[in-house]
């Protein structure tokens, strides 16, 4: 394994984020994630965070059932005016993690992750919202 997410109490995340929605008026909910390297053999550079979701194709800000996802990489919680700024659904960029010199596996590099819910919902289990991590896995001392 290489770069790996992990949850807001920093264990390794193996499955889905459990969300919770008010479906008649809508709303959102605010989770904080990490990316590290745990493996010392390699070093990643240009790393984007993105939102993979059924109904929502490339350059589209809405999917077609109305629900959204925020990304914001910044250890601090976004406050309102700072989650107004971002764009849904768009793509963020996380730090390097590791250098050709050095892996470091002790970094963690923060992501705050809003994902919302538009009002008159049916009450679902919405399993088509994924974050896909893209990035460069170089060797350390090449």
């Amino acid at each position: 394994m290489s770069l790996i997410i992990l949850d807001s109490e920093q264990n390794a995340m193996s499955g889905s984020v459990i969300t919770t929605h008010n479906g008649f008026t809508g709303g959102q909910f605010e989770s904080l994630i990490y990316i590290k390297n745990n493996n010392v053999g390699y070093f990643y550079e240009n790393i984007q965070v993105s939102v993979v979701m059924d109904g929502l194709d490339e350059g589209d800000i809405f999917s077609t059932s109305g629900w959204s996802i925020k990304l914001k990489a910044t250890s601090e919680q976004p406050t309102e005016k700072e989650w107004g700024d971002i764009l849904v659904n768009s793509t963020v960029s996380v730090a390097d993690i590791g250098t050709a010199a050095s892996a470091d596996t002790t970094t963690m590099r923060p992501v705050w992750v809003r994902i919302f819910c538009p009002g008159h919902t049916d009450p679902q289990i919405k399993t088509d919202m994924i974050l896909n991590l893209k990035y460069y896995k170089k060797v350390v001392g090449s």
